[in-house]
């Protein structure tokens, strides 16, 4: 009887033993590693980086965080209905020589973006919901000849695939074509629809990134310049200026 005691206590005694070396060596193990140190500015694993901007705001010009102060809005027909910023100061130059028109869609603010290989001149503006609106200007003199609806200079055009499949994936167009002053209105209008329809016809057949690609013609009545000079005589850079072809992108 006392030796079962004893064999007994031997057989405790060894269970405590290694029950304990048991929980010192995972103790060791833990308090001798550190965690992996985290790069400065890098986010959590379980958190997702967020997305790059698609490009400057149109609401925040002067970039001081807030939005601009906007003094209502302005239709510029065919459903660009755009506001308009109180404070002057950052409107588009409008080509030498010639004069804007008033209340011209050339005076809202210009944008900035990689123009490179594209003739034209890029303007910027909030819809009324807040939403970004590009408008690419581009001249119809680097497009179409004279009198003509066929494209005679896609480089231009080229390039512009390029800038939207980049910047403005996924937005709605509105193609809009525009003549200047002379000749007769129904032959200005419809020379602007066949110059926008055929526009639309190559940026789409190149595969341009949008979402859906529109087209209207307006003739002569949404002129950016004026076309008689000061003293009564024509204005031959308003009317170039005039005989113009717009993209409207409306940035999702």
């Amino acid at each position: 009887m006392p030796q079962l005691m004893i064999d007994g206590g031997r057989r405790l005694l060894l269970a405590v033993v290694v029950t304990g070396a048991l929980l010192l060596a995972g103790c060791g193990d833990d308090s001798g590693k550190e965690a992996a140190p985290r790069a400065a500015g890098s986010a959590p694993a379980d958190r997702a980086t967020p997305p790059a901007s698609a490009g400057p705001s149109v609401t925040d010009l002067n970039q001081d965080g807030e939005p601009d102060a906007m003094c209502g809005t302005q239709d510029f027909g065919g459903g660009l209905v755009l506001q308009i910023r109180c404070e002057a100061g950052y409107e588009n130059e409008p080509p030498e020589g010639t004069r804007l028109v008033k209340d011209s869609l050339f005076r809202l603010p210009g944008y900035e973006a990689d123009l490179t290989g594209i003739s034209g001149s890029l303007i910027g503006a909030p819809d009324p919901a807040g939403k970004r609106v590009i408008i690419v200007v581009f001249n119809s003199d680097n497009l179409f000849e004279t009198g003509s609806d066929q494209i005679s200079s896609p480089d231009t055009l080229d390039a512009t695939v390029r800038l939207i499949d980049t910047l403005f994936a996924g937005s709605a167009i509105q193609i809009r074509g525009h003549t200047d002053g002379t000749g007769s209105a129904s032959a200005n209008q419809a020379l602007s629809e066949r110059r926008a329809a055929n526009t639309r016809t190559y940026l789409t057949g190149k595969g341009v990134r949008a979402s859906g690609v529109t087209t209207i013609g307006f003739g002569s009545s949404r002129p950016l310049a004026e076309e008689t000079n000061t003293d009564g005589s024509v204005s031959v850079e308003g009317r170039k200026f005039n005989r113009r072809v717009e993209l409207v992108i409306r940035v999702p």
